[in-house]
Parts: C-alpha cells; structure tokens; sequence
C-alpha cells in the first residue's frame, strides 16, 4: 500500500497489514484520551460538592483541561510532523495517568487545576493531532478518509462509552477511586498506542512557517469560525448531565446523553469516511455547523423532555462527528499530509480559545441566573460562526516555507 514507508523501520519486513493496525492504536488513544475528557460532566457535580465549591470554579476546570490540550496539540503536532508520532504519545501515557492520580489525591481545587486542567488536557494535546499526522502519512489518499473515519469513531466510541461507565464506577467507588482506574486504564492504552507510532525525519523546507499560515485569508477565516462554534460545540458537554438532572431527568439517563452523542458520530463518522472521498469537505463542515447550531436550538426548547433533549444529543453528534472527519481534509488539501499534524494543531487552538469562554461564563451564568441564558448565548455564537463558515475560501496554495 503506497505511503506506508514512514511505518517500517530498518531491517523490518514490508507489512501490507501495518496502516490499519496503526490506525487502531489511534483509535484507542483517542477512546481514552476523549474518552476521560469528555466524562468530566459527570464528575462535576461530585467534584464541587467533595470540594465545597459551586458550579462555576469547576466547569471552569474542563476549560482549562480543553484549552491546555489544544495549546499541546500545537506544539504536539508540529513535533509530529517533524519527528512523528512515537514519544509524543509515550509522553502522553505518562502524563495522563499522572493526571488523573493527582486529581484523585487532590484537596483543594488549585490542585485540580494544576493535574487535570494541566497534565490530562496536554496529553490529549499530544495524541490528537499527531495521530491524525500519522494518519495522513500512512494511507495514500482515496484510502484516507475512511481511515480518518475509523481513527475519528475513537473518540465517539470513548464518548459513549466512558461517561456511562464513570457514572457507575463513581457511584461505586466514589470518583476519586474512579479516576485511579482511569489513570491505569489510561497508561496501559495510550501506551500500547505509542509502541505503534512512527518515527519520521521530514526537512524542514517541507514544513509551512507558521508565520505564513496565519497570513492565509482562508485560515483565518476557517480559525475564527472555530473559535466561534467553540462555546457552543463544548456546553453540552460541559452541562447535558446538570441540565438534566436540574430538570428532573432521571440520573442514568442524564449521564447517557453524551453518550448518545457519541454513539451518534461514531456512526456518523464511519459513514462520513466511507463517503469522504465524494463530498467537498468544505461543504461537509458547513453542513457540521448547520446541524450543531440545531443541536443547541433544540436544547433549549426541551425544557427537560427526555425526547427531545435525547434528539439534541444525536444533532450534536452527527455535527461533530462530520466535521472533525471532513476539517482534516480540507487542511490536507490546503497545505499537504505534510503539515497536517501541526496545521491541525495550530486550528483547533481557535477551539480551545472558544471553549475556555465557553464553559467557564456558562457555569457562572448558570450560577446566576440558570441554564436558559447560557443555552441561548451559546447558540448566538455557533450561528456566528456558521455565518463565517459560509464565506468564500479562496486562495492560492500555501507551500513549505522559503
């Protein structure tokens, strides 16, 4: 199979077989990985009660976690790309089960900063975008997008999976208990994860200065749009369980509408893959926008009716699930398989300027005044950023650096 010589190391037989077992190592490092993240809505509440704190100091938590992984993620993919894939996640290894050890052990809520916000949002950072490097430089192109699929569907799988299982172990063990499982978890895959990462020597003069991308009319354009889906892409997460609850949804249920968004785009993005090689990505996020901002206005006219936030969640999924399938292509088109692994990087930091807005005045919001306002601010802003979407994107080709 063409483009899978960054795979095979000196003395090493060709193995036809090596692209798709890499990209299931990338699948598991990302079930984990997003997978803990995104259950930080069901520890909320247990985390601010054992801590004697409110909504808002620990919805800010998850932002500072999500904003630390995409400033790692920028880096991480850039270091990727030029080094490939294989110590970046062994790092990650490390630095996620640390973690979430130092979170469980923690008593005050600076500690949690420090652990999660800091170590479990930078290992992520360093799994995402270089797996998606890895990704682009191990399949030749009419193979690509399913294999992105399949990488992507991890963290949908994780999504569904996780919260429902922290729910039960938290209820069980308690979560700081819960999260040393996690942290062992997390060692063992993410590690496993490592030991297939590539390692690569690209020149530099192959590389995009990053000083030239952010030149590009066309990224900064694509940037501000994430920037402004952010606040509205991370509130379900962040509030699905709270609002739920609040609203008199039964607990297991509260805890398992993440987890239907996650079922949602891992079927969503098998199916986006399979079909990604036919549609203008472009096109494709567009459409992801459109049907995240419904995800949002639907959220807000339950009222806690069980359908119909149910049906938020699928919206939400599917949303997500098309456009973070269909971004890389449109990033690899622009600039090359190359540099994806740092462009990606250097674009989804717009998200993670948007989802430390996000959550964090979402929770003081709610703290103030309740779920309404917040749900509404969040969906003005995710119409912001479709409108931007929506505005012509030509350029001429940004290639390696001078």
């Amino acid at each position: 199979m063409a483009g899978t010589s960054s795979l095979r190391y000196p003395g090493e037989p060709e193995d036809a077989s090596a692209p798709w077992s890499v990209a299931a190592a990338a699948f598991a490092a990302n079930f984990v990985t997003f997978g803990i993240l995104f259950s930080f809505g069901v520890f909320l509440t247990p985390i601010a009660r054992d801590l004697d704190t409110t909504t808002g100091p620990v919805a800010a938590l998850f932002s500072a976690a999500v904003c630390t992984y995409y400033a790692g993620g920028a880096i991480g993919g850039r270091i990727g790309d030029r080094y490939g894939a294989r110590l970046l996640v062994g790092v990650a290894a490390v630095a996620m089960s640390a973690g979430l050890l130092l979170t469980a052990w923690s008593n005050a809520l600076w500690q949690t900063y420090a652990a999660f916000g800091v170590l479990v949002g930078l290992a992520t950072g360093f799994c995402y975008p270089s797996m998606i490097g890895l990704i682009g430089r191990s399949f030749a192109e009419r193979r690509r997008p399913a294999a992105m699929g399949f990488l992507l569907a991890g963290v949908g799988a994780g999504t569904l999976v996780m919260p429902l299982a922290s729910h039960a172990l938290i209820s069980t063990l308690g979560w700081r208990q819960t999260y040393a499982v996690l942290a062992a978890v997390a060692f063992v895959a993410i590690g496993w994860a490592a030991t297939h990462g590539d390692r690569v020597n690209i020149s530099t003069a192959g590389l995009i200065r990053v000083a030239r991308l952010v030149r590009s009319r066309r990224f900064l354009l694509f940037f501000a749009a994430v920037v402004a889906i952010g606040p509205g892409f991370y509130a379900p997460v962040a509030f699905y369980n709270d609002y739920a609850v609040d609203r008199g949804v039964a607990p297991a249920l509260a805890a398992a509408l993440i987890g239907i968004s996650g079922a949602t785009s891992v079927v969503a993005r098998l199916a986006c893959g399979a079909l990604g090689h036919r549609a203008d990505p472009m096109w494709l996020c567009r459409s992801a926008f459109a049907a995240m901002t419904a995800a949002l206005a639907i959220w807000w006219i339950s009222d806690g009716n069980p359908a119909v936030l149910v049906a938020s969640a699928v919206a939400h999924g599917v949303g997500w699930a098309v456009w973070v399938t269909a971004t890389p292509s449109v990033l690899a088109g622009w600039y090359g398989v190359e540099n994806l692994g740092g462009v990606i990087g250097i674009y989804y930091t717009g998200l993670g300027v948007g989802a430390l807005a996000g959550p964090a005045v979402c929770g003081f919001i709610i703290d103030a005044s309740g779920f309404g306002p917040a749900i509404v601010l969040v969906t003005v802003t995710s119409l912001i950023a479709l409108g931007l979407l929506m505005l012509p994107m030509r350029e001429a080709a940004i290639t390696g650096s001078p």
